[in-house]
């Protein structure tokens, strides 16, 4: 089976962990499955071809099998615009004569928003045409289930997280941690948007520090600490931030298998990178998350992670990462409920993408209001 897969192929290894759990997950249900991929919008590594266009249909009616859209935050809407994660043409759906299927898209990705972006008009039509005209819809966590509920949208289903099917590792105990991962934020965080204002906020220079100081701290005590920066864009900010005595390396993995390789070594994660946690929660690690978005709310809610999350507050944030980081190395956690609830999603995930790849009739139009 031939595949063409549209995500976005940025340099964000977030990304690049969703497309890679995509393809694990299609490839447990159709083991000699051939992925070619393209980029679904312009945040790619293709400014000129991307996106559900005439053209990419007219090469997947030639050459594909099956058409997958799936990647982080493709529902986002751009605030104010008539633009989200997903360039598409809609002309272009009609003429598509090989199955659609939406895999593990979520919303959520504004920063402190107590709700998703509210989309535009342009934009809801575009996202109900999409569902329209895919057999079907697999949504990575409950509030983006949730957003797509409120636009009349009732034929997505939640699958959960596609980078959590990486693995599928038992669960670890945290009871002897000797090496520690500590994942920095995106520098994004340094400013915020209220309505069409971008303004300097401290919760993100706040956060860096916490976490660079706990890094240093957990060093002292002993323990092997590894500084993560998940986006070269960050690294001027790191080396900025991190103290300089070489008791916490900064690790910049160049690809996401390199990443995973040094993740797997981890007895434990602090992370302010959703899709580390995912990737520590596939491999069974313990970690605390930074839970500052609907984004990583949805992550939290779905797999019942409220414990082991901390929230993006103005002060105090620093007393926050230390008694959670505290309870987490002491051996308090008990990660196989967890882990017990990502494989039931898990097995819930392959039933649902086997029936989808079967040959089957479109479904009926009327699931869209």
């Amino acid at each position: 089976m031939r595949i063409h897969h549209f995500y976005p192929k940025t340099q964000n290894l977030g990304d690049r962990f969703v497309a890679l759990g995509i393809e694990r997950l299609f490839r447990a249900v159709v083991p000699d499955a051939t992925f070619v991929s393209f980029n679904v919008n312009d945040r790619g590594d293709d400014p000129q071809e991307f996106g559900i266009t005439l053209r990419a249909v007219e090469r997947a009616n030639r050459k594909a099998d099956l058409v997958v859209v799936g990647g982080s935050n493709l529902y986002e809407p751009v605030p104010g615009k008539d633009r989200w994660g997903v360039y598409l043409e809609p002309q272009a759906l009609p003429r598509l004569r090989v199955p659609l299927l939406l895999v593990g898209i979520g919303t959520g990705s504004d920063l402190g928003a107590r709700f998703p972006t509210r989309p535009t008009l342009q934009v809801a039509r575009e996202i109900r045409l999409l569902h329209r005209h895919a057999r079907f819809s697999g949504v990575r966590d409950v509030v983006s289930l949730s957003w797509l509920r409120n636009l009349g949208i009732t034929n997505a289903q939640l699958l959960g997280d596609p980078a959590t099917f990486l693995f599928s590792a038992p669960a670890r105990e945290c009871k002897s941690v000797q090496r520690v991962a500590v994942v920095l934020p995106s520098r994004r965080l340094f400013w915020h948007r209220w309505r069409r204002v971008r303004f300097w906020d401290m919760r993100g220079p706040n956060l860096w520090r916490a976490l660079s100081d706990l890094a240093s701290g957990l060093a002292t005590q002993g323990l092997e600490v590894v500084v993560f920066c998940n986006d070269p864009r960050d690294l001027a900010v790191a080396q900025a931030l991190l103290p300089r005595n070489g008791q916490c390396p900064l690790e910049a993995p160049a690809t996401a298998e390199a990443y995973l390789t040094t993740l797997q070594d981890m007895d434990a994660v602090v992370t302010a990178r959703l899709h580390t946690a995912v990737v520590a929660f596939s491999l069974g690690i313990p970690f605390v998350l930074v839970d500052f978005d609907q984004r990583t709310h949805g992550f939290v809610r779905t797999y019942g992670l409220d414990e082991w999350a901390i929230p993006y507050v103005w002060g105090g944030i620093d007393a926050h990462l230390r008694r959670r980081v505290s309870r987490l190395l002491s051996g308090e956690a008990d990660w196989e409920p967890f882990v017990a609830r990502r494989d039931e999603m898990h097995e819930r995930a392959l039933a649902m993408l086997r029936e989808a790849v079967a040959v089957a009739p479109d479904p009926p139009t009327a699931c869209v209001r």
